[in-house]
């Protein structure tokens, strides 16, 4: 739940992990990814079904075969599109992983500008013929990670940079002046804001205040909440508000008590609102607990 997510990179000689992620069928709109940041680069392969990322304020649709390049430092969050299962696989590593120890004109010509956030490649790729190789390498690096076979890190590591040199050969490469979303010190009070709310989750945030926090009116404060977070303010906060809920439920707290903890006075609100989020009562969720324990 971490806004700025300790990404399990454990290695630091070898920064790069893969992670499969699965949401089995629910409610359209539901959260297959939590919003949040960090420092290394990710690229996302939508394996099944459908889900709407935002990405640094821009919305993308992802299907099976789409590919998402999500910036170091990018704030990303991600929803489910239908209510079908979704699985999707998601590459995570460190600048490092590339960096050349060595001086290398062509590594510094190809490679180094966008390591270093000068330029930066698109966050959907184009249908075309020059994606599909980078698709088929993701891919291999799947198969990698799956199989672990005798030195599958050197595989994984030269796959890396193949697919950074296609994308240089391939993808228009936009400057970091045509690319204001990065450089936009709002959404670095944005990530500061956020984590409070994550933080603060059971206090109450008038939204007047929350924009004050950012330094724009509650009118453009709306617009860039919703655009960086795909969703409403006061929906972001209820939702968070239900996922602590749900949590301390399942840890045993009895309906009342996870009320109060997660800043609802009224425990007829709460449980209707509960059960309009996650589409069951509190006391459901409280009695299946009891019944595993």
């Amino acid at each position: 739940m971490e806004l700025r997510e300790n990404t399990n990179l454990s290695d630091s000689l070898y920064p790069v992990n893969m992670f499969r992620n699965f949401s089995p069928s629910g409610e359209a709109g539901r959260t297959v990814l939590y919003l949040h940041w960090h420092e290394h680069f990710e690229i996302i392969y939508m394996a099944e079904g459908s889900a709407c990322f935002h990405i640094d304020r821009q919305q993308y649709e992802a299907r099976p075969g789409t590919l998402l390049i999500v910036p170091s430092g990018g704030l990303h969050v991600g929803y489910a599109a239908t209510d079908c299962q979704i699985q999707y696989w998601s590459l995570v590593f460190n600048r490092s992983l590339l960096e050349s120890p060595f001086q290398d004109p062509l590594h510094e010509r190809y490679v180094s500008p966008y390591l270093d956030g000068s330029l930066r490649f698109p966050v959907q790729l184009d249908d075309g013929e020059g994606v599909r190789p980078i698709v088929e390498i993701f891919r291999g690096m799947i198969k990698e990670f799956e199989r672990k076979e005798r030195a599958y890190e050197l595989v994984v590591k030269a796959q890396v940079h193949l697919l950074f040199s296609l994308l240089s050969r391939y993808c228009y490469p936009l400057s970091s002046n045509d690319s204001p979303a990065l450089l936009d010190k709002r959404m670095e009070r944005f990530k500061s804001l956020i984590l409070y709310i994550q933080t603060h989750y059971a206090e109450k945030l008038p939204l007047s205040e929350a924009a004050r926090m950012v330094n724009l009116t509650p009118y453009h404060f709306c617009n860039v909440f919703k655009a960086a977070t795909g969703r409403t303010y006061v929906d972001f906060v209820n939702r968070l508000r239900m996922d602590m809920a749900e949590r301390q439920l399942r840890e045993g707290a009895n309906v009342t008590e996870t009320a109060s903890r997660v800043g609802f006075g009224n425990l007829n609100y709460f449980s209707k609102l509960f059960k309009q989020i996650k589409g069951v009562s509190p006391s459901e969720v409280r009695k299946a607990k009891n019944q595993t324990s």
